[in-house]
C-alpha cells in the first residue's frame, strides 16, 4: 500500500531555492573566455620574449606567386642579431643561392659562382629572382610578431595571445597554424600578401638561442 507524499508550500519554495543555487554554481564553474586585457598581456609577453631572442634559425619551404614570377624553394634562415644568412635550396637539396645580410649591405652568391652585392636584400632578390620578398619585415613576421617601431595597420589575436593576422608596411600576414615550442608556440604556416604578390611559408623547425 502506498501513502501519498505531500509537500508544504514552504518545502517547495525551499527546494526551488536550493535548485537555483545549484544551477547558479554550475554556471559559475564554466570557464569564461579570457578578457581582452588578458589576451593583450599574453601577446605583449610573447612579443617581448621573442624580441630578446636575437639568434634563431628557421627551416622552411617558400612558395611565391606574382605577375612576374612563380617559384618554390626550401630556405634555411639564420638570424644573428642584425646579421642574417638565407640559404635557398631546391626541393632535392641543391643550393641555389646564399644571401648574407648585415647593416652594411647584402651579398648574394649563386650556385654558378656568381656574386652580387647591394644595399638591401629586397632589391637584390627582386633583381635576381624577379620576386618581392620583404626580408626586413619577415625577420619579425615569421615569428608572429610585428616589426618594432613601425605602425600596425590591423591586428587580430586569438584567445591565447597569438597573432591570427597582421597588416604592416602594406603587407597582410596571416597565421593559420602554430607549432608547439617552449616557452611559446611558433608559427608553422605564414601567408604574406601584398597587391598581386602571395607568399606561403611552411616552417618545419624553429631553433631559438
Amino acid at each position: 500500500m502506498f501513502w501519498p507524499i505531500c509537500f508544504s508550500i514552504e518545502q517547495i519554495k525551499l527546494s526551488l531555492l536550493l535548485l537555483s543555487v545549484l544551477l547558479l554554481s554550475a554556471c559559475v564553474s564554466i570557464s569564461q573566455p579570457p578578457l581582452a586585457e588578458d589576451i593583450k598581456q599574453m601577446w605583449d609577453a610573447r612579443n617581448n620574449y621573442l624580441y630578446e631572442q636575437e639568434n634563431w634559425t628557421a627551416q622552411l619551404a617558400l612558395v611565391g606567386n606574382s605577375q612576374k614570377q612563380k617559384f618554390k624553394t626550401r630556405v634555411i634562415w639564420t638570424q644573428r642579431s642584425e646579421s642574417y644568412q638565407i640559404k635557398l635550396r631546391d626541393f632535392i637539396g641543391r643550393t641555389i643561392a646564399i644571401i648574407d645580410g648585415a647593416p652594411s649591405g647584402v651579398v648574394a652568391k649563386t650556385s654558378k659562382g656568381e656574386r652580387f652585392q647591394g644595399d638591401d636584400a629586397e632589391a637584390l632578390i627582386d633583381e635576381l629572382f624577379a620576386i618581392n620578398i620583404p626580408v626586413t619585415g619577415m625577420r619579425y613576421w615569421l615569428q608572429g610578431v610585428p616589426m618594432p617601431k613601425q605602425n600596425i595597420d590591423q591586428i587580430m589575436l586569438d584567445d591565447h595571445g597569438l597573432t591570427k593576422s597582421l597588416s604592416q608596411q602594406g603587407w597582410k600576414i596571416s597565421y593559420p597554424y602554430y607549432l608547439p615550442n617552449d616557452p611559446y608556440k611558433m608559427p608553422s604556416q605564414v601567408i604574406l600578401e601584398f597587391e598581386n604578390i602571395s607568399l606561403t611559408v611552411k616552417i618545419s623547425q624553429w631553433t631559438l638561442q
